[in-house]
């Protein structure tokens, strides 16, 4: 299918990539998400609220995200800080 993915925790980190599906996506923003986690100094309230933020933010790209870009939609969504946007590769 081919995406165009961008994530953003707000006042921390933002980046875009390639990736191939929704679950490449989930695994980047997974990842991502690890790395903040381990190396932004966060509290434990920050940490805990940040894990689940991006839980949530999974959960409605694999549900939400996958059915719009199926449909050859853009799709986004933001979950407190957390902020993740796809784009079909015919759409960038």
């Amino acid at each position: 299918m081919g995406l165009w993915m961008e994530w953003e925790v707000a006042g921390i980190a933002a980046a875009g990539e390639d990736v191939l599906d929704t679950e490449g996506a989930a695994r980047a923003l997974d990842l991502s998400i690890d790395r903040i986690r381990e190396r932004a100094g966060l509290n434990v309230t920050q940490d805990r609220m940040l894990f689940h933020e991006a839980v949530e933010a999974r959960r409605r790209l694999l549900a939400e995200g996958h059915t719009a870009v199926h449909e050859g939609r853009p799709w986004s969504v933001v979950v407190g800080n957390v902020r993740v946007s796809l784009t079909p590769a015919d759409h960038v």
